[in-house]
């Protein structure tokens, strides 16, 4: 419905655009656009649809926080409607059709932009919003309180935190969570969920030993075993890799060694086929930036830093410097941090938009990299998330990548132990298609900024 109204209101804007130019008598322009032109033009319909959905979806305008709340994103409404005209420009001009004065893509765009704007305050007003669910969060620990701090952070979502349930008795919880009230133990939930009108359930499950084992296994040389296992029947619901039998015993395939073959063959000839056509656009654009870099601070304009990659080997990853040079020499290794202070003006804009990550394109052809896969640390801090986060080491099956799926999917304070799982749910349902869309997403997040 709201993709509907979208191309609604670029048809009815393109219309008024070409009547008002008609019949409204601009300063020394009477006459200049004759009714009867409008029939003479090659209206280019199918592209002025198509870039209609294109940018709003790339500005991130079909997201559910944008539908629900469309008032903090009508600049983003109105940023697509200029984005789209000079698109439809750049379609006129090479199909050499602009039989008609240029403001007429003017007008198009502010009655675009007010349509666009008009249809998605009534159309937020028409859906509402997410009904209210009660939530019940099992557990007390660290997941449990990042599940319940980003329901809290996030009311769009409709979420509310009811309780939590420990798992036993004398369950001990960690301080973050003191503020929320223990509704009883999980050997209880369904009694729990009838007499606090539970919504939904989200359990935060404790560390086991099968996560030691993954950790373990990662971290061994060498081709590993394939690791199956016999499913309870609520390890039936959520398998998700390839379901195998023993005989009439099922068995649901966890892990084993990261498929080659064909598959890394086409996922490394794309990668070069990409590197090799982006390199083309991007050189002028990397020009541009060195230039920009080397104006506005001193030191040098490409960073190199050492990171890890497949199979825990150190590259050398190329990068603009968005930092001041000295920015690490009274602190050693420290993570960058949202808002850093050690970002250079120049940088916050190169970082905000991902320019500064340009030179890796070279690191993709030399094969140190991939487009999509995990982001590649430093050294010192994979040491230490190695120590602290069971299956880390499992990152290092496949080259990282300029983009991934933690990237698109978390933010920048994300915690490494949840980009982790991202990345362990690419590794293991990778595939080109899964790239695609990716890199589709990354795209939105370098216009909205936003992500990690």
């Amino acid at each position: 419905m709201l993709a509907a109204g979208d191309l609604l209101a670029a048809c009815l804007a393109y219309l008024l655009a070409f009547t008002l130019r008609v019949v409204v008598p601009f300063p020394l322009t009477q006459g200049y656009l004759p009714a009867l032109r409008f029939a003479e033009v090659n209206h280019h319909w199918a592209e002025m649809l198509l870039a209609q959905l294109a940018t709003l979806y790339f500005l991130g305008l079909y997201e559910t926080r944008a539908v629900l709340s469309p008032r903090p994103h009508l600049a983003a409404v109105a940023a697509a409607a200029g984005l789209q005209a000079l698109v439809l420009i750049a379609v006129y001009f090479f199909r050499q059709d602009l039989l008609f004065p240029r403001s007429i893509f003017v007008v198009f765009a502010v009655l675009n932009a007010a349509l666009l704007m008009i249809w998605r305050l009534g159309c937020s007003a028409l859906l509402g919003g997410y009904p209210r669910r009660r939530v019940l969060v099992v557990g007390t620990n660290a997941t449990a309180a990042e599940v319940i701090d980003t329901v809290r952070g996030q009311d769009w979502l409709g979420l509310d935190i009811v309780g939590v349930a420990v798992s036993s008795s004398n369950g001990t919880r960690i301080r973050a969570l003191e503020s929320v009230p223990v509704l009883g133990t999980r050997d209880n939930l369904p009694a729990l969920c009838a007499q606090y009108a539970i919504d939904e359930v989200i359990i935060a499950s404790d560390p086991s030993w099968q996560d030691h084992l993954l950790d373990e296994f990662s971290r061994a040389p060498g081709v590993r075993s394939r690791i199956s296992v016999v499913p309870s029947p609520f390890e039936i619901l959520i398998g998700r890799r390839e379901t195998l039998r023993l005989h009439d015993i099922p068995l649901i395939e966890v892990f084993d060694d990261v498929p080659g073959g064909a598959g890394s063959v086409t996922k490394r000839l794309f990668d070069t086929v990409l590197a090799l056509l982006l390199l083309v656009p991007a050189i002028p654009v990397m020009l541009l930036v060195a230039l920009a870099v080397r104006l506005t601070s001193r030191g040098p304009v490409i960073y190199r830093q050492t990171r890890v990659g497949r199979a825990g080997r150190p590259f050398t990853i190329l990068k603009f410097r968005t930092m001041h040079p000295e920015a690490e020499s009274g602190t050693g290794p420290v993570l960058a941090t949202e808002n850093d202070p050690r970002v250079t003006l120049t940088g916050r804009v190169l970082r905000g938009t991902r320019l500064d990550e340009l030179p890796q394109l070279f690191n993709v052809l030399r094969g140190d990299m991939s487009f999509v896969g995990p982001r590649p640390e430093r050294p010192e801090f994979v040491h230490s998330y190695q120590l602290d986060i069971d299956g880390y080491a499992e990152r290092f099956r496949v080259r990282p990548g300029l983009t991934g799926y933690a990237q698109v999917n978390g933010e920048y304070h994300t915690s490494a132990t949840t980009k982790l799982k991202y990345d362990l749910a690419y590794i293991h349902n990778r595939s080109l298609w899964l790239d695609l869309r990716i890199l589709s997403e990354t795209m939105k997040v370098m216009l909205t900024r936003r992500g990690v």
